[in-house]
C-alpha cells in the first residue's frame, strides 16, 4: 500500500515537470503572415467535420497494424514449416506499437498534411487553438513524441515478429527476438527434463510461474514457457507434449536457479 502511494506520488509529480520542460523547449510559436502570395489565397472551406474524420479515421488505421503485425508473427512461424503445436508471441506484444502510434500520429500528421495541401489557414488554426490549450508549440511537442517514443517502440515491436514456439516431430523451433533464423532443439537429445514452480526476484519474492526446463547433451537448456509474457504459467498443451516427446521422468525445482548442472 505504501509503495502504491509513494508510485502515485512520483507519477502527479512528474507529469508537471514534463510539460514544464516541453513549455520551456517548444514555446508556443508566433504566428506570422510571411506567407508567399499564392499560399496566402483562402481555398474553399472544407466539410464541417472532415478534418476531425480524417484524424480519427487514419487513428483507426493504425491502431489496425496490431492485426497486420500479429499475422506477421504467424507468417513469420509458418516459414519454419508445418508444425503440431505452435505459441505465437503473447497478443500483448502487438499493442503497444499501434497504440501510441494511434494516440500520437494523426494530429501532427494532419497538420502537415493540411500544410502541403496549401491549406495554411486550416493548419494555423488547428495549432493556435493546441498551443493556446497546452501553452506549448503542439506540434513540435507532438512531433518529438512521434520519433523520439512511437519510432523506438515500431522498431522493437517490428523486431519481435519472429517470436515464436513450435513443436514438430521430435524437433522444438524457437524463433527469438531480432533473429532471423529459429533455433532448433532434438528432443531425441534431452537429457533432463525439471518441472520449476516459479521464479524470485532479487529481494528475495517468490512469485508462482510454473515452467517446464529441458537440458540438452549440446549444454543448451529449452524453456517450455520460452514465448511467455514471463509471468505466467506455461501452457497446459505444450508441456503435456513436451513430457510426452521426451519420455523423460519429470525432476522438481522452486526455480531454475535451484537447477543443478547436468553434469552433477
Amino acid at each position: 500500500m505504501q509503495t502504491e502511494w509513494i508510485e502515485k506520488t512520483i507519477f502527479y509529480l512528474f507529469l508537471p515537470v514534463v510539460f514544464a520542460v516541453f513549455r520551456k523547449l517548444a514555446p508556443p510559436r508566433i504566428r506570422g503572415a510571411e506567407h508567399r502570395y499564392d499560399e496566402a489565397q483562402v481555398p474553399e472551406p472544407l466539410p464541417t467535420g472532415l478534418i476531425g474524420a480524417a484524424m480519427w479515421a487514419l487513428g483507426l488505421a493504425l491502431a489496425l497494424l496490431f492485426f497486420a503485425l500479429k499475422t506477421a508473427n504467424r507468417w513469420w512461424a509458418g516459414l519454419d514449416g508445418p508444425s503440431v503445436l505452435t505459441q505465437y508471441a503473447t497478443p500483448w506484444t502487438w499493442c503497444f506499437f499501434p497504440g501510441f502510434a494511434a494516440l500520437a500520429a494523426p494530429w501532427p500528421a494532419t497538420v502537415w498534411y493540411l500544410r502541403k495541401i496549401g491549406r495554411w489557414e486550416e493548419a494555423d488554426a488547428i495549432e493556435d487553438e493546441a498551443d493556446s490549450k497546452g501553452r506549448a508549440n503542439s506540434y513540435r511537442v507532438m512531433k518529438w513524441l512521434c520519433i523520439g517514443v512511437v519510432c523506438p517502440i515500431a522498431v522493437f515491436t517490428l523486431l519481435a515478429i519472429p517470436i515464436h514456439l513450435s513443436i514438430a516431430g521430435l524437433e522444438v523451433r524457437v524463433g527469438h527476438f531480432a533473429s532471423i533464423r529459429s533455433e532448433r532443439f532434438d528432443l531425441r537429445k534431452a537429457r533432463r527434463l525439471t518441472i520449476v514452480d516459479g521464479y524470485r526476484e532479487r529481494d528475495g519474492t517468490f512469485h508462482s510461474a510454473k515452467d517446464l526446463i529441458i537440458d540438452f547433451t549440446d549444454g543448451r537448456r529449452l524453456r517450455g514457457n520460452q514465448v511467455g509474457d514471463g509471468g505466467t504459467n506455461i501452457r497446459d498443451d505444450v508441456m503435456d507434449m513436451l513430457l510426452t516427446k521426451t519420455h523423460l521422468t519429470p525432476h522438481h525445482a522452486s526455480t531454475i536457479d535451484d537447477i543443478s548442472p547436468i553434469g552433477r
